[in-house]
């Protein structure tokens, strides 16, 4: 990103925010954090941040990922994709040793419901 762009967004900023007050100083810092960010990404995540803040961004809103990517919940193929197919169920003696364990901890004898 140049310090041109880096202009270009901050007047972006002032456009919707009128309290947002762009200068020399401003353009400078926020260009030193934003310079390896691509400006169409910010200027994305500025338009999302307009549509659900009354307030003007941070450099922390404009660089970060969209949160419906890092918070989505996966469906079922995606989960299926997810999880490893190697995993393989337990052997049955084990799950009997387990259930063992429960019923010891419960008070249950065997037979018992």
């Amino acid at each position: 990103m140049t310090k041109r762009e880096t202009y270009t967004l901050l007047s972006l900023i002032a456009v919707y925010y009128e309290q947002f007050e762009v200068n020399q100083q401003k353009i400078d810092y926020w260009h030193e954090v934003l310079q390896p960010y691509e400006v169409e990404d910010l200027r994305l995540n500025l338009y999302r941040h307009v549509e659900v803040s009354p307030y003007p961004p941070k450099i922390s809103d404009l660089v970060r990922k969209s949160a419906a990517v890092s918070r989505a919940i996966p469906d079922c193929r995606e989960t299926a994709y997810i999880v490893p197919k190697s995993w393989k169920p337990a052997r049955e003696e084990v799950v009997q040793a387990e259930l063992a364990k429960m019923r010891e901890i419960l008070g249950i004898a065997r037979g018992e419901a």
